[in-house]
């Protein structure tokens, strides 16, 4: 910025700063920037050799354009809306109708674009590179607001691999709250991309971070993000190693998702046979061979799929594995009884199977 002032964003008091923001943002709407920023991320993918690449801060700063703070005003980007509308956005107020709407809905679509942009840069130079980014929890619209980050579009679009939704908690109910919306009712609208939602452990007590853990295993999610690395002391790494194991050959579910789907229903397979075994997994008698049959070409199905993947093994076994559900709750009623809560998981659990066949579609 000291080489380009023109670079830089500035709030509606021309200022480069925000309280609570030690750095300054550039303009998003700015060519150069985009310019300058995309090289950078080419020089990484092409010159070293990382998995993946993830976008942070990737949105305005916190505003609160009610009391009258807000920020986008970059050189570059009241000149551009200025040219669309005639109106030199740093006039508008929340109280200007449809122009400050506008104005909110352009500073939205420079940070969507530029996602885009780098997603085409990543599918042209590298395209097995995973393209992940970190993004709040927040509503949709209040989070236009207040950050004109609209991430929904870009996992919508297929622009991201993998949603990390800051879901940042001191408490697990809260946790629940944050990150419920995006793994049950608005899944559906978020195309194929993995949600991934993060665990804060600065600060939180051993268990707690292990009770947020299990509630994110107990609902339909790609897993899980710890954040972060440097606050994963000795005594939370010792205790991840007992209870978590020290398999290393276990399939990521970004680079092997037909893999990892089908470990996981390996391992509901393996729970459900155990239930049986100990008379404690309780079907209906005149349904039980036909579950277990069923149960048992699913497992083969995504045995196949995961060691010779193709679009009609993939559609064949997606097919199974609906069917499969559709009848599940049904096969489920004697259990759902007593047991409704361990129903709902194995429901959420074959949920997170169904996002990662769709997930791998993408590689197919």
């Amino acid at each position: 910025m000291t080489a380009n002032p023109d670079w830089a964003s500035y709030d509606h008091r021309g200022s480069l700063n925000l309280p609570g923001h030690e750095e300054p943002f550039l303009d998003p709407a700015n060519p150069a920037v985009r310019r300058y920023l995309l090289q950078l991320y080419e020089e990484i993918v092409t010159r070293y050799d990382v998995d993946g690449l993830q976008l942070d801060y990737i949105r305005y700063p916190f505003q609160n354009p009610y009391a009258g703070r807000t920020h986008g005003y970059g050189t570059a980007a009241r000149q551009q809306f200025q040219q669309l509308t005639g109106v030199d956005p740093i006039t508008l107020t929340s109280r200007s109708g449809p122009l400050w709407q506008q104005w909110t809905e352009f500073r939205v679509e420079q940070i969507t674009s530029f996602v885009a942009e780098t997603s085409e840069m990543l599918d042209r130079v590298r395209p097995e590179v995973v393209l992940s980014t970190a993004v709040f929890a927040m509503p949709t619209q209040e989070r236009i607001q207040k950050l004109q980050q609209n991430w929904e579009v870009w996992a919508q679009n297929g622009y991201v691999d993998m949603v990390v939704l800051m879901a940042y908690a001191a408490d697990t109910n809260r946790l629940q709250q944050l990150t419920q919306p995006w793994l049950t009712g608005e899944r559906e609208n978020l195309g194929s991309a993995i949600i991934l939602p993060g665990i804060r452990i600065l600060n939180l007590p051993d268990a707690v971070v292990f009770d947020q853990i299990q509630a994110l295993r107990d609902l339909p999610s790609g897993g899980y993000a710890l954040f972060a690395a440097a606050h994963l002391h000795e005594n939370l790494q010792g205790i991840l190693n007992r209870t978590q194991g020290l398999n290393q050959s276990d399939p990521i579910p970004f680079r092997e998702p037909f893999a990892a789907a089908t470990q996981r229903f390996t391992a509901l397979r393996r729970e459900w046979n155990l239930m049986l075994s100990q008379d404690q997994l309780w079907i209906r008698e005149a349904e039980r061979e036909a579950w277990q049959a069923q149960v048992e070409a699913l497992n083969q199905a995504l045995v196949d799929l995961a060691e010779n993947p193709s679009r009609r093994r993939l559609s064949e076994t997606q097919a199974q594995l609906q069917d499969f559900q559709t009848q599940f709750d049904d096969w489920m009623y004697l259990q759902s009884l007593t047991q409704s809560y361990r129903v709902r998981t194995w429901n959420n659990r074959l949920t997170v199977i169904s996002n990662l066949l769709e997930y791998g579609e993408r590689g197919l």
